[in-house]
């Protein structure tokens, strides 16, 4: 363990504030994925918190001790880099992550804002790409209609719904970034587009602009 920590401690150069105060944690996990894989370490949970806390510590230390890293802060944003949201790396706190295509060019964006501090981060939110759809349209579309917010909507229902209403559409919690409520609200567009049903369009048209505060803000 003692040599662990000396190795990381070694490739985690710790940042200056300045160079990525505007870098949401995710894209600042993403990078520290990266940094443990080229040097051949375990990309554990226990790991990437102390890799994260060396080179980003404004971010990921423990509220209240700024000396130690936050272990549960850094648990949330690894989950989010998952399929189910960012889709931006596999894996989990148990078997250990890997970054998958997309979390690759991430990478890249957040390495070169990190080497070039002028460079604008607002850059990497704008020209990161998408993950690619892997579901299929139908399936999507069934699970959308059988939702209690598809279905109140088609009878008529537009202002009182219960908070759940929205949560169980998008399959996420309060908490979620709104940047990856907003892409998992996009895919389901897509694919209704693909599935050319123009209704479910409609209606995820309506949640969009129903449930704003949702998705911006």
């Amino acid at each position: 363990m003692v040599a662990r920590l000396d190795e990381l401690k070694r490739i985690c150069r710790q940042f200056p504030i300045q160079t990525y105060e505007s870098i949401d944690n995710n894209r600042l996990a993403v990078y520290a994925i990266k940094l443990l894989q080229l040097n051949r370490i375990p990309v554990t949970q226990e790991a990437s918190a102390v890799a994260l806390f060396l080179m980003f510590p404004a971010k990921f230390s423990l509220v209240g001790f700024a000396d130690y890293p936050d272990v549960e802060r850094v648990h949330r944003t690894l989950l989010q880099l998952g399929p189910k949201w960012r889709n931006w790396a596999t894996g989990n706190t148990h078997t250990g992550f890997s970054l998958n295509r997309t979390g690759e060019a991430v990478f890249e964006q957040v390495d070169a804002v990190l080497r070039n501090p002028s460079k604008r981060v607002e850059t990497i939110r704008r020209r990161a790409p998408k993950p690619s759809r892997t579901r299929d349209p139908e399936q999507e579309i069934k699970e959308i209609e059988e939702t209690t917010l598809f279905k109140e909507y088609i009878l008529g229902k537009r202002s009182d719904f219960s908070e759940f209403a929205i949560w169980e559409l998008l399959k996420s919690y309060p908490y979620a970034p709104k940047e990856a409520l907003s892409d998992r609200l996009e895919s389901m567009m897509e694919n209704a587009k693909l599935a050319e049903r123009s209704e479910i369009m409609k209606f995820l048209k309506w949640v969009k602009k129903e449930f704003s505060y949702v998705f911006t803000g």
